[in-house]
């Protein structure tokens, strides 16, 4: 190996990984939550795991319809990461967990796996905010 390949790799193994799929998306709570009282429990099953049901447990209604609606906001930017290959992929398909720093964990199956390893990414971050009755997520694949 040359001194300019030598330094080349060098400076790919230093070198964070580049963002190859973003997505974002927003979603009215209040919205969310009617939709999800007119509905009901077939909506909820739907929509959500039972683990991401549990994260969202207690509280006011208000503050659960707050998590549920960052959720769906998080599984649709994750959805929006993976572009044509995530064709097809299903709400149940894209897990939005929590790790023990509170930080939002994003978890695949499924069609969104099969999507995922098809686009060759290594890893998902995820980044959900609320703010005047919207809550908002942006997912970066690398």
């Amino acid at each position: 190996m040359s001194p300019t390949e030598a330094l080349i790799a060098e400076a790919l193994l230093n070198t964070p990984a580049a963002v190859r799929g973003i997505g974002i998306d927003v979603v009215d709570v209040q919205r969310l939550r009617a939709m999800l009282e007119r509905r009901g429990r077939p909506l909820y099953d739907r929509l959500f795991t039972p683990a991401e049901l549990a994260l969202c447990e207690g509280g006011s209604p208000h503050h659960r319809a707050r998590r549920l609606a960052g959720r769906i906001a998080a599984k649709e930017a994750v959805r929006k990461t993976l572009g044509a290959h995530g064709q097809g992929c299903g709400w149940l398909d894209v897990e939005i967990g929590r790790a023990e720093s509170g930080q939002p964990l994003p978890r695949v199956s499924g069609r969104a796996e099969e999507a995922f390893r098809q686009a060759s990414f290594t890893g998902l971050h995820l980044s959900i905010t609320h703010e005047a009755g919207l809550a908002l997520a942006i997912a970066l694949a690398v």
